[in-house]
């Protein structure tokens, strides 16, 4: 890694060079002796074999953005994932991380630069006998104990919500189904301004926590019944519980007065990661909203969404668990507000009742009854009085402006991300613009 941070004019020339910066060079140390190769003459050293050289190719680099004397500058990095890869795709693969924001660039791009107001500021090089190499060792020897400690041993057995896994019977790996659904308070409401044409513009989107979060087996002898089922102690403020939304008061995160035993976002965010790394599939609807406000990425490989498979791409609509409940289960869920147990236990139904429409080879026709039901009542599963069961999501739906939405865990500073203009457009060429401050 070598900081390139220089000021001086006659300096920073040099990196308007066009192919100034190589994408590998050559090292040699000998007899207290240091030289440095690239190009050709790298070429030429590797091809005699004389010399015990070591090539390293160029990983990254941190670019300083100059955007003007009205505006602080700021760092973007520029990776080429190429080489962090499984298997090494013969080319570079330059992508730009501004903030938020992320998007490939060219290697043209990646590697010009401009003294006036795009200079780097740290670049990385790594041994390219280390390229592409991935180690997965680490996920042989996962600590699990987590998921088989009660938290709350403490607590009355006819009041628990939760049975620990056994660590005799029950070893979650790949093969393994569970079913997850979470509930979210507002930690930070929205601001919201109206623009010079009347319309209400997002300038900063509202903020969610983690708040509950319920994971119940999806198969074996103990199918249904859930093994998590955590509450979070929320250091930040709560401005809006959602209880319509979530079904959490303010006297379930009330240390104080709270009957569950509140545990700490690292906690219940170790246990997912956990799960996730065992390999499990994780199962619920419409789980991208809640892995995003959770802030875990989980592959699609290891996602079963009941939401998509209970989806026709020809209607466009997709379909709420409430009345996928009512018209597949027979059942009323979601009557007065959310339980993420309810919640997670309904999926997993619908996902068998989805298995059984696609072993007896009527699914589609399934699907298209389904529509049909769902345009007689208008999506909506009435009640046993008459009454509709009023839609709701959890949390409520992102906003459509575009804006990041919920994260977790929330970050204390801004966290919308301004960019160089031209990573919003796509186009080769960058203009400066505002990001991440310096400190």
């Amino acid at each position: 890694m070598l900081n390139t941070a220089v000021t001086n004019q006659d300096q920073r020339m040099l990196w308007s060079t066009p192919g100034w910066l190589p994408e590998e060079i050559g090292i040699i140390v000998e007899q207290g002796q240091f030289f440095c190769y690239e190009g050709e003459d790298l070429k030429l050293h590797l091809q005699r074999g004389i010399h015990n050289i070591t090539v390293y190719s160029l990983t990254g680099m941190a670019i300083n953005i100059e955007s003007g004397q009205t505006q602080k500058s700021h760092l973007v990095s520029m990776v080429n994932v190429a080489h962090s890869e499984p298997e090494a795709p013969g080319e570079s693969r330059w992508h730009l991380f501004n903030d938020f924001l992320v998007r490939s660039v060219s290697t043209e791009e990646a590697l010009a630069f401009n003294t006036s107001w795009k200079v780097p500021s740290v670049i990385a090089y790594q041994i390219r006998d280390e390229n592409n190499k991935i180690d997965t060792e680490w996920k042989n020897n996962i600590d699990t104990s987590i998921l088989y400690q009660d938290f709350n041993a403490n607590a009355d057995p006819s009041t628990k919500t939760y049975q620990v896994l056994n660590p005799e019977t029950e070893a979650p790996g790949p093969d393994t189904i569970i079913a997850l659904d979470t509930e979210f308070v507002a930690v930070r409401q929205p601001e919201i301004e109206m623009n010079s044409d009347g319309e209400r513009e997002t300038i900063r989107p509202i903020v969610y926590a983690l708040a509950r979060a319920s994971v119940v087996r999806g198969q074996g002898e103990n199918e249904g019944t859930p093994f998590i089922d955590d509450y979070i102690n929320i250091k930040e403020p709560i401005v809006d519980y959602l209880t319509s939304y979530s079904g959490i008061t303010e006297q379930d995160l009330d240390p104080r007065v709270s009957k569950h035993s509140l545990l700490s976002l690292k906690m219940a965010y170790k246990k997912m990661w956990v799960l996730l790394n065992l390999g499990c599939k994780f199962l619920g609807h419409g789980l991208k909203q809640d892995f995003r406000v959770i802030n875990i990425h989980i592959p699609r490989s290891q996602v079963i969404d009941t939401i998509d498979l209970f989806f026709l791409q020809t209607r466009l609509r997709r379909l709420s668990l409430a009345f996928l409940a009512w018209y597949l289960l027979k059942e009323d869920i979601q009557m007065e507000t959310h339980d993420s147990i309810e919640d997670s236990r309904t999926a997993l139904k619908l996902y068998k009742k989805y298995l059984e429409f696609q072993d007896a080879g009527i699914l589609e026709a399934m699907l298209q009854d389904i529509y049909r039901a769902g345009r007689e009542v208008n999506f909506k599963p009435p009640r046993r009085d008459g009454q509709h069961i009023p839609r709701t999501d959890t949390p409520p739906p992102l906003p459509v402006d575009g804006s990041t939405g919920p994260v977790t865990p929330v970050r204390s500073n801004n966290i919308l991300a301004q960019t160089p203009g031209s990573a919003f457009g796509g186009g080769s060429s960058w203009t400066p613009g505002k990001g991440s401050p310096l400190p």
